[in-house]
């Protein structure tokens, strides 16, 4: 059905809601509603019919027909993280850099707890708690954010990887978008009390990689880890550039002078820093290195042929060029870049940032096997998963290391980020960024729209992984059936040629092209991998059990981690459905 159709009156955007349900393989139940409480002698109602045979089997987004109630299932999902793995600072056994990233999440889970809070008028399905509630949750879960502040294990992570450090910068920039949005709408008090402490936790990470965007080596672009030789991954500089996109949006100056991110810093080190000096908001340095990473990572060769995102380049010796291209693929290289994208567009206008975007995910969810013609099709291995789940190549196997353990849930709350919707009437920083025209905004909303159908069935596939506690396992895709004699069984998908895949076999660090060799190695703070604090008693060998889940490294805070990661965008891509539906009304 063409746009420019235009059936009893209704809009061009309403039209496309309708196009839209003619083009998802499965229509959303949300959509679904919009379509049919529109009117009920549309010839569009009767188009939207003919579409439901193309469901497939694999495609499904509901149990037993039902639309989920996906707020209820992100309170558990956060709720069971916190009861099982908080310790009231911290969460004991991860990787510094996963916690920070969970606490991003916490942050994000509380905004998402907001907008239900700011649209609870829109009707739906589920029933809603009162706002007297939904507000404590949100200042129960805020509280644990500030202590988490106090708990940080700013000493080691300060002086890990470049990736690493990445991470702290937009777990708290994130803080700060937060509390400026929850003070406009309930006049709290969170931003005064917060904002200047986390922006200077930004700047001080920020600072870490900021003048590390190396031409003389592969013409730009950040090395992983100066400790090992020169390799410019994919995640350390897609975090480049969502950070510095988001320090030139959302960090709101620091006039702090102290360059040490623990009082006891210089005492356990011995390392001497020198004062820093005041910095201002949107500052368009940031928005210059986003810009300038973006274009090197566009430019320099980073997709296969599938158009999946590889993990990065090492230099043949006496090499000044990326030659050498390690071709592991992991999901949250495909998911990082997104928000970079999304902030790109906001900073610049520019409609390429998220016409590349989604151009990444469509070849995204097309490597889960989704669009697969039939069930034996969808059954094997895409590049990305199979019967429509996301996975990582290490899932089936129970391989997965405590890094890649989070990595999809760093893929949808990136794609969450991405698919907000396009701000129209109200720049959300006055003077900074863009508004999108009628027509960009009303695409935007479609094109996510489209997505959601696949995200919710990613949600129920993580969903079905939980056991009797509630946790989320890390292979979605194990208890998945397409209902067909002939599905092809799963198996572990032999890695991409041509790869190494150090996060989860890290014994290669220590064997060439990894090892570090000559004087730059030598040259300023060592920085290492981000370790563990604590226990919580992981798993880390192999479990006799029938629970797919529990081999491996079994369920742990990144597999819930991760789960919430996807259910939150379930309930994200859901609402906004409802609120367009609602617009359109």
């Amino acid at each position: 059905m063409a746009a420019s159709r235009v059936f009893e009156g209704h809009s061009v955007a309403s039209i496309e809601v309708f196009d839209l349900a003619c083009t998802m393989p499965r229509p959303s139940s949300h959509i679904q509603d919009v379509v049919y409480s529109i009117t009920s002698t549309s010839p569009i109602v009767n188009e939207y019919k003919a579409c439901a045979h193309h469901e497939q089997p694999w495609q499904s987004s509901t149990i037993d027909g039902r639309p989920m109630s996906w707020l209820n299932e992100v309170e558990t999902a956060l709720s069971t993280m916190q009861t099982i793995y908080w310790n009231g600072t911290y969460w004991p056994g991860a990787l510094q850099w996963v916690d920070a990233f969970l606490d991003t999440l916490l942050i994000a889970s509380d905004r998402s707890f907001t907008n239900e809070l700011q649209s609870s008028s829109i009707g739906v399905v589920r029933s809603q708690p009162s706002n007297s509630r939904r507000q404590a949750d949100i200042e129960r879960y805020f509280s644990q954010v500030e202590a988490y502040y106090g708990g940080e294990d700013t000493v080691q992570i300060f002086d890990a990887a470049y990736d690493d450090a990445q991470w702290v910068v937009l777990e708290w920039l994130a803080a700060i978008k937060f509390v400026q949005h929850y003070d406009d709408l309930l006049g709290s008090d969170r931003g005064a009390r917060n904002i200047a402490r986390f922006a200077h936790r930004a700047r001080l990470f920020y600072n870490i990689v900021q003048g590390e965007f190396n031409t003389s080596l592969c013409d730009g672009g950040i090395t992983w880890n100066p400790t090992l030789a020169t390799y410019k991954n994919a995640i350390t500089n897609e975090l480049f550039i969502s950070s510095s996109i988001a320090m030139y949006l959302y960090f709101p100056g620091d006039n702090d002078t102290d360059p040490y991110p623990n009082p006891d810093y210089l005492s356990l080190t011995n390392v001497t820093l020198p004062a820093l000096p005041a910095v201002q908001a949107h500052d368009t340095v940031y928005l210059e290195n986003a810009i300038n990473g973006y274009a090197w990572l566009k430019s320099h060769n980073f997709t296969n042929a599938q158009g999946l995102i590889v993990d990065g380049f090492h230099l043949s010796d006496n090499q000044t060029r990326c030659d050498k291209r390690n071709e592991m693929v992991y999901t949250y290289n495909q998911g990082v870049v997104l928000s970079g994208l999304r902030g790109l567009w906001e900073a610049t206008g520019k409609a390429s940032y998220l016409d590349d975007g989604y151009a990444l995910i469509a070849t995204v969810i097309n490597a889960t096997g989704w669009h697969a013609d039939t069930a034996t099709e969808a059954a094997r291995w895409s590049g990305l998963g199979r019967n429509g789940v996301m996975e990582d190549y290490c899932d089936a196997a129970a391989t997965c290391s405590q890094d890649s353990q989070i990595f999809k849930g760093i893929y949808f709350e990136h794609l969450d980020v991405f698919c907000e919707s396009l701000p129209t009437s109200i720049p959300p920083v006055p003077g900074v960024t863009k508004l999108a025209d009628a027509n960009l905004a009303a695409s935007h909303a479609v094109k996510c729209s489209s997505y959601l159908p696949w995200v919710e069935h990613n949600a129920l596939a993580a969903l079905q992984t939980r056991n009797d506690s509630d946790v989320i396992g890390g292979w979605w895709g194990a208890g998945c059936s397409n209902h067909s004699q002939s599905a092809a069984p799963y198996s572990t998908a032999a890695l991409p040629a041509g790869s190494w895949d150090e996060r989860n076999q890290p014994w290669v660090l220590g064997q060439s092209p990894w090892t570090c060799r000559g004087r730059a190695c030598q040259s300023g703070r060592r920085r290492t991998s981000s370790s563990i604090r604590g226990s919580l008693g992981g798993r880390s060998s192999y479990l006799s059990s029938r629970d797919h889940n529990n081999k491996g490294r079994g369920r742990t805070v990144e597999t819930q981690g991760s789960g919430l990661g996807v259910v939150k965008a379930a309930n994200d891509f859901s609402y906004r459905a409802r609120v367009k539906g609602r617009e359109l009304l």
